[in-house]
């Protein structure tokens, strides 16, 4: 087993010299497994281990024991480990989902903790092949694509998984035949959880009356579906990329004239990707959706939106086919202004800088920033986002123009406009962010003082 495990590690390239080894470490048979066989091995191939342990609370005692029996084999063998107490029974409730996601949610969240506290790393995790063939069956049942069919994989961004080959058999034989202890959760033998019901019920039947071998058959189909699926995503990539107009941490855009013109099969899987840019996955992302995705791409119009699945929506804009990740709507701000200083703006993460300059200095040819007549200001200076009924004189009119109507014909989508930088003074609104000035303040030949706004995009606190 130590020689297969190390094969694994080495032929996939899973660890490299000096690498943090995260073990996601329960107690249980399977992560024991692991930890022993990536403690015999980290000296060999030169990396650092550490454990970490979730107590989940709601198996009483035993999640006691569990967590004791960690602390003790970690102690003896010097790893550091690190452990949390959390109910996963009151966080699905929180969540509204179900203990199993909860307990996913918690664990993963925990591991990439200990990650930054160590300073970067790789988890891993014990999944084994008899995980992988019941995570195919599972899939089965909900309908999964090829994609899903593919099941887990070695290796994913910092994930691991050193014995994905590993029958569950052959884990138990090595830790009796070492005498290594390991705890016993009570509750996968019982089938109260949809995947305990596979591994219980499902997977016996199957060996009995259809494939004793079943569970490899199952780990070679994932296989060859994961081979079959990198050839479909390397198409969909270049497709992906050719109809992407925007992407930023919040939403996608896309070109939505170019998504018309594709195959169903096509938009839902590039919608699919987009989502996964946002998401970093696409988990709960069911058929259903994409189905829903792609009839909305055949009859939707501009301006409509639709909520999509876990805070994701879904709309279209002036020719834009827009993915979103909602986030708390922009809040009202504003800020009293003093030259020479940059402001941070934190409902934005914009910074904004106003400085006075003599005539002298100014250069049109620049182009550094917006430049007003600082002789024309009157009163304070404000920055702020819209408000009900803002109008502005835009240059090159006489007649003043609602900001609203402004933002319709510069075709602005409207989870955007809350974010847009408007300077006012006591009387006028003498700049829209990205649009236009004030006619009264532009700079002329009897113009003195100039007033110079400079913003970027900046999440540092200090604004530098």
């Amino acid at each position: 087993m130590y020689n297969l495990v190390k094969r694994n590690i080495l032929d996939k390239n899973l660890i490299k010299n000096g690498d943090n080894i995260l073990i996601g470490l329960s107690g249980g048979p399977d992560s024991i497994f692991l930890f022993h066989n990536l403690r015999l091995l980290k000296e060999t191939l030169s990396f650092n281990l550490y454990a970490s342990h979730i107590n989940h609370m709601y198996r009483g005692q035993d999640a006691q024991h569990d967590e004791d029996f960690v602390r003790s084999l970690c102690s003896s063998y010097g790893i550091k480990l690190f452990v949390k107490r959390k109910n996963a029974s009151d966080y699905a409730n929180e969540l509204k989902v179900t203990e199993e996601e909860a307990g996913r949610i918690l664990r993963y969240n925990f591991f990439r903790e200990n990650l930054n506290e160590i300073g970067g790393g790789k988890i891993a995790v014990a999944h084994n092949l008899n995980d992988q063939a019941e995570t195919v069956l599972q899939r089965i049942i909900r309908g999964s694509g090829i994609d899903g069919l593919s099941a887990m994989s070695f290796i994913k961004d910092d994930l691991i998984r050193p014995i994905l080959n590993v029958q569950r058999y052959e884990i138990e034989k090595y830790l009796y035949d070492n005498n290594y202890e390991f705890c016993i959760d009570k509750t996968n033998s019982q089938d109260i959880y949809g995947r305990n019901k596979i591994r219980l019920n499902l997977i016996p039947y199957l060996e009995k009356d259809f494939n004793p071998n079943i569970q490899n058959t199952l780990y070679r189909m994932s296989e060859v579906m994961k081979r079959d699926s990198k050839i479909i995503s390397k198409y969909i990539n270049s497709k992906y990329k050719d109809s992407l107009l925007e992407v930023d941490n919040n939403k996608v855009v896309l070109d939505f004239e170019k998504l018309k013109s594709m195959e169903d099969y096509e938009t839902g899987r590039i919608i699919r990707q987009g989502i996964e840019e946002l998401k970093g996955n696409t988990n709960n992302i069911e058929m259903k959706h994409i189905e829903y995705i792609n009839e909305f791409i055949k009859n939707g119009k501009t301006g409509k939106t639709i909520n999509l699945t876990e805070g994701f929506t879904i709309s279209i804009s002036y020719g834009k086919f827009i993915v979103r990740k909602i986030v708390e709507n922009t809040s009202s701000f504003i800020y009293n202004i003093i030259t020479d200083e940059p402001i941070f703006i934190k409902e934005v993460g914009k910074t904004i800088l106003l400085k006075v300059l003599e005539y002298e200095e100014f250069n049109p040819k620049d182009n550094l920033g917006i430049s007003l007549d600082y002789g024309l200001i009157e009163g304070k200076l404000k920055v702020r986002n819209r408000r009900h009924g803002d109008s502005i004189v835009p240059c090159g009119m006489k007649g003043s123009k609602k900001i609203k109507d402004i933002f319709i014909d510069m075709k602005v989508p409207t989870f955007e406009r809350d974010k847009k930088l408007i300077i006012a003074d006591d009387c006028n609104i003498l700049w829209l962010e990205g649009f236009r000035i004030h006619n009264r303040y532009k700079v002329s030949s009897s113009t003195k003082k100039i007033l110079n706004i400079t913003v970027w995009e900046d999440k540092n606190e200090q604004g530098y």
